[in-house]
């Protein structure tokens, strides 16, 4: 994926997101006017789905970020410190060991003089959603990508409980009781793709601001 502008970067943003928005809406038409016998098959259905759209948008996001930063390309000691430490799991992902003193001498080696390198890291190795996009994970891509993260501090009950623990449960065909499916896809229509908004405009904003940059 290439991404040469910031304009280039807002349009794959809301281009993913206009398409989930669509489902989101068939969704909701689907379940609520889907007849007695037919809404249990369909919410199960629709948690899964909406979990997907979760995932799936934020990986595209995150990724479509990196791939704008390598493009523009700027040095990391231009950078936050959390881009640098994104650099590292490529670079020592093979043979490395922190008990090592060659590993330790190596990984001091590059800290000090990757300074003037420019940014280039593999988004498709660096963001990893572990097919199960949980609070700690969330978090962990929050900090990688050096965004805000005081919103989503309020919702990892919401994420965890609900969203990821339903989803689960419908994946390994779990047999989860009507009241719970239909209380959980209130939820999830309430609540996520409000979520989803929010990380995309995290993203938008970081690009635009140039929250990348050391102050």
């Amino acid at each position: 994926m290439k991404v040469r502008s910031l304009t280039e970067l807002q349009e794959k943003l809301d281009s993913d997101l206009v398409w989930r928005k669509r489902e989101f809406t068939t969704l909701k038409f689907l379940v609520t006017s889907s007849r007695e016998h037919e809404k249990l098959i369909l919410l199960r259905a629709s948690i899964a789905l909406l979990y997907a759209h979760w995932e799936g948008h934020i990986k595209h996001c995150a990724s479509v970020y990196l791939s704008y930063l390598n493009h523009i390309s700027p040095k990391y000691g231009q950078m936050t410190d959390n881009f640098l430490q994104m650099s590292l799991s490529e670079k020592f992902k093979k043979g490395f060991s922190i008990k090592s003193f060659s590993s330790q001498k190596e990984i001091c080696e590059y800290i000090m003089n990757c300074r003037e390198r420019s940014f280039l890291v593999n988004a498709d190795v660096i963001i990893n959603t572990e097919s199960n996009l949980k609070y700690k994970v969330v978090f962990n891509i929050l900090n990688q990508l050096g965004l805000d993260k005081s919103t989503f501090e309020l919702k990892e009950n919401f994420i965890d409980s609900k969203l990821v623990r339903f989803r689960n449960s419908i994946a390994h065909g779990d047999n989860v009781n009507k009241c719970d499916l239909y209380d959980t896809y209130q939820e999830l229509d309430n609540e996520l793709l409000e979520m989803i908004q929010l990380f995309k405009n995290l993203v938008l904003s970081a690009a635009e601001n140039e929250l990348y940059l050391k102050c």
